[in-house]
């Protein structure tokens, strides 16, 4: 295992950073004395994250040398034990004993999937001369468990796919997004942007493949969360109903979702439908930053028995290629765009349960400015009935929490009423949130 570490060490030394790094914006923190945690869906960047960083910090004038990367997913040293990590450390210093006394920056990727990891990376925090960054793809294992481990001696970072604003700079549509106030062309130009970033998502990866190939590409990824992040780490008895409470939230994001209704799909298909079951599939399923629960708006235990929590997706563009592209989900999927939006942010998103049968999509508590908001979606405006019913949704919601911010999202509307209820096109909103 030594000789496999010094071959994966040397290989980054030889390589050197990619040529490719385009910045995430990410805000970066680290601290000697506590790990940084990085957290996400694979493939959403957060390596490259850890790039740019190491980029940052080698232009500052550390060297090379000084910094240690490895990927606990690479062949060649995935079975590492956990008393063989003890050899990074002292191949380094073999490699670089001019640096073996020095502050040094250690970038671990997975290194979650080493059994008793935890102990090492105490070992590293506890040392004056190490800087470590960890990241990983188990919000589980790098949040709760990395918590007791560090004895609450970690930073995290959580690194989401593509948001609308990356996307423009990541494949270089407008140089510079205007702060406020858009000329009829740079409108066609963000129009046309949205369009694109609805369709195709924010997987860095993905970008600039063809339909197929990004379609396949984007369905390895699901697969990937269910087999490596989900099936090698938990114990699950029925791989079936594993996968078709998945198929199920794949088919029904942004709408209430109970273990009680997937257990009754479950049952027609003669799965085993147990709701204990299904509920650790969810949990799995969020763990993994597939998908994200939303909870009602209450404080009543009884309110949340009835109302049980809607499910989103981690990005549209991975919708597109798992389910069937029709219009009657243009309306969900947009709310799913919406609600990722507000996830990169530091906000709690609940859902305002209203009489008749109504909702509000969002009720937001920023949770660093104090600011509440409520926001609905629509696809547009042109279905007066249905229109009226989301702003009197608004209206209602409005007066019985005391909320005076008020936006309606639509895909390409704007207006603002006379009690001051906004109506705001997505692309636009987009750019003034994130």
């Amino acid at each position: 295992m030594r000789n496999a570490i010094k071959e994966a060490l040397r290989e980054f030394y030889q390589d050197g950073l990619p040529s490719d790094i385009i910045s995430r914006g990410v805000e970066y923190h680290e601290k000697l004395t506590a790990a940084t945690v990085i957290k996400g869906m694979r493939r959403t960047g957060k390596t490259y994250v850890t790039y740019e960083r190491m980029a940052a910090l080698m232009k500052s004038g550390v060297a090379q040398g000084r910094i240690v990367h490895l990927n606990f997913e690479d062949d060649r040293i995935k079975k590492i034990k956990m008393e063989e990590l003890r050899f990074i450390n002292e191949v380094h210093a073999e490699l670089f004993p001019e640096y073996a006394r020095e502050k040094c920056w250690y970038f671990l990727d997975e290194l979650q999937n080493v059994e008793g990891w935890e102990a090492y990376a105490r070992r590293l925090v506890d040392s004056p001369k190490v800087v470590l960054c960890l990241t990983g793809s188990s919000s589980r294992l790098l949040s709760e468990e990395i918590a007791t481990a560090m004895r609450g001696r970690a930073i995290p970072i959580e690194v989401f796919p593509l948001s609308f604003r990356e996307f423009i700079r990541f494949n270089d549509i407008m140089g510079r997004v205007p702060a406020d106030g858009f000329t009829a062309a740079e409108c066609g130009i963000l129009r046309n942007a949205m369009s694109r970033y609805f369709d195709v998502g924010g997987f860095p990866a993905v970008q600039d493949m063809p339909s197929a190939a990004r379609i396949s590409t984007l369905q390895e990824y699901v697969h990937a969360v269910l087999y490596r992040d989900i099936l090698q780490r938990h114990k699950v008895t029925s791989t079936q109903s594993l996968m078709s409470t998945l198929d199920y939230l794949l088919h029904n994001y942004a709408r209430r979702t109970s273990s009680h209704a997937i257990s009754g799909v479950l049952k027609n298909l003669a799965f085993p439908s147990r709701r204990e079951d299904i509920s650790d599939y969810l949990a799995y399923f969020k763990d993994a930053y597939l998908v994200y629960p939303v909870s009602v708006r209450s404080d009543s235990l009884a309110v949340k028995r009835v109302n049980p929590d809607k499910y989103y997706i981690v990005d549209t563009g991975l919708i597109n290629a798992v389910t069937p592209k029709v219009d009657e989900e243009k309306g969900w999927k947009l709310e799913n765009l919406v609600f990722m939006t507000l996830r990169r942010g530091v906000n709690k998103i609940n859902y305002l349960p209203l009489e008749k049968n109504r909702e509000v999509d969002f009720c937001v508590h920023n949770q660093i400015t104090g600011k509440d908001s409520l926001l609905q979606v629509a696809w547009n405006m042109v279905n007066e009935e249905a229109f009226a019913r989301e702003l009197s949704s608004l209206r209602d919601a409005r007066a019985a929490t005391g909320i005076d911010d008020c936006t309606i999202i639509t895909w390409d509307d704007e207006e603002t009423f006379d009690d001051g209820i906004r109506v705001m096109p997505v692309w636009k909103w987009c750019l003034g949130t994130d």
